[in-house]
């Protein structure tokens, strides 16, 4: 089978889908292959900008850009590209219905919010979904924390407790609930993603009514696991709170139910535009001339040719199976694109919440998003997208989706004017 497009997308993550979303908006035709379902999992579908700078939490992400190494994504973007990414990003999920907004500072500039976990602790976001307002909470005088029964992911005494250690909620008054257990007879203990999907229904939302509709307006806010829904969430935290009061959703663990919600939101959107998608695909060779790729095989005799005038390669870090770590190197899996990385106990810091190397190893890009090799292009219709990026550390700055949409746009954008010069 062969399968042509202006642009292949490869990786259906956030970079990927903000890729190919891109592209489509600039005309191209595009297909997305993917081997797997990206990091949504294991996300709290909110989108960090920029967390921390040298271990130290920013408040304002775009005032500290240029305290960053020259080689970071951000960097090579710019801050008025990463603008213009983030808008189309919260244009492709309004149109969802999962509108993203941001903080505001006493004098109207965007800001980072701190949103509070299930573990008690505050992280620093910059776009939130509408059930992560923590204004909510450090404008609040009393509290109502709720877990639920069978829920072991989320103690509300241990939130509570490490809330209290923080000064700018020291002076709230927490209390504690456990909500019902719904389901009967299950031979497991509950997620909050499938408290999320009951709560999506008739029946689900009339028992989270009940549940809290003895503390109706008792409290200046009630803190919940991330149960609000994996869609329609807007709608549904606006029936809520009109008949308990403010409602703010935790950051949790995994199974990521925002990031759940978001995926979701940029399929459809994909889908809508009339993007292909064709997942469980596992690219096996690839032929190149000189300075382009024409065209790339899935694995198999009859493994599918995917044939495009440029390609976005979003396939993810270590974790996503973009790069693959041996004893001895770190390769890229589908082009086999160079990548300098240290070896042996260099890849690691001296402590487990330390920097650690690997964690910034990936391909040097030029300032078109282009693999080079010693300031070289390497691949003049390849655009990269990211965590296979090098020059930033998504889990020490907390950057990740913010350079994934920010990659994943210019990429897009990119490679759609690509396939048009090569007509």
């Amino acid at each position: 089978m062969q399968v042509n497009s202006d642009v292949l997308v490869i990786g259906s993550g956030i970079a990927g889908l903000m890729a190919a979303l891109a592209a489509r908006d600039a005309g191209a035709s595009v297909t997305i292959v993917s081997k797997g379902a990206g990091s949504y999992a294991i996300s709290s579908g909110c989108v960090d900008l920029l967390g921390y700078v040298d271990t130290q939490p920013v408040e304002d992400p775009w005032s500290n850009l240029a305290h960053l190494p020259d080689n970071h994504p951000y960097r090579l973007l710019g801050q008025q590209s990463i603008e213009e990414a983030l808008a189309f990003f919260c244009a492709c999920t309004q149109s969802q219905s999962l509108p993203y907004s941001t903080a505001r500072t006493s004098d109207g500039k965007s800001c980072n919010s701190l949103l509070p976990t299930v573990l008690g602790t505050l992280k620093p976001s910059y776009l939130l979904p509408a059930t992560l307002d923590a204004s909510k909470l450090f404008s609040a005088k009393k509290v109502l924390i709720c877990g639920c029964e069978g829920l072991r992911d989320m103690s509300p005494k241990l939130c509570r407790d490490q809330l209290l250690t923080h000064s700018l909620l020291e002076k709230i008054a927490f209390e504690t609930f456990l909500l019902p257990q719904p389901f009967a007879h299950l031979h497991r203990s509950i997620s909050a993603l499938d408290l999320a999907r009951f709560v999506n229904t008739k029946e689900g939302e009339s028992w989270l009514a009940t549940s809290l509709g003895r503390f109706a307006k008792a409290y200046d806010c009630i803190l919940l696991p991330p149960i609000l829904g994996t869609k329609k969430t807007t709608e549904l935290v606006v029936r809520l709170e009109a008949m308990l009061g403010p409602l703010l959703e935790l950051l949790s663990i995994p199974p990521g139910v925002g990031g759940i919600s978001l995926q979701e939101a940029l399929l459809r959107e994909a889908s809508q535009k009339g993007i292909r998608l064709m997942e469980n695909v596992q690219l096996e060779t690839c032929e190149m001339n000189a300075t382009q790729c024409l065209w790339l095989k899935g694995a198999g005799p009859s493994g599918p040719r995917f044939g495009a005038k440029s390609f976005v390669l979003a396939t993810g870090g270590v974790l996503g199976g973009g790069l693959l770590v041996d004893s001895d190197r770190v390769q890229e899996t589908v082009f086999h694109l160079p990548c300098k990385a240290p070896r042996g106990l260099a890849r690691t810091g001296a402590h487990v919440f330390s920097r650690h190397p690997i964690q910034s190893v990936g391909i040097a890009v030029d300032s078109m998003l282009r693999p080079v090799d010693q300031g070289n292009c390497v691949l003049e219709n390849v655009f990269l997208a990211g965590r296979i990026l090098e020059g930033y550390d998504h889990a020490h700055e907390k950057c990740g989706h913010g350079v994934a949409i920010a990659t994943g746009w210019r990429a897009g954008r990119l490679a759609a004017e690509a396939s048009r010069a090569g007509e």
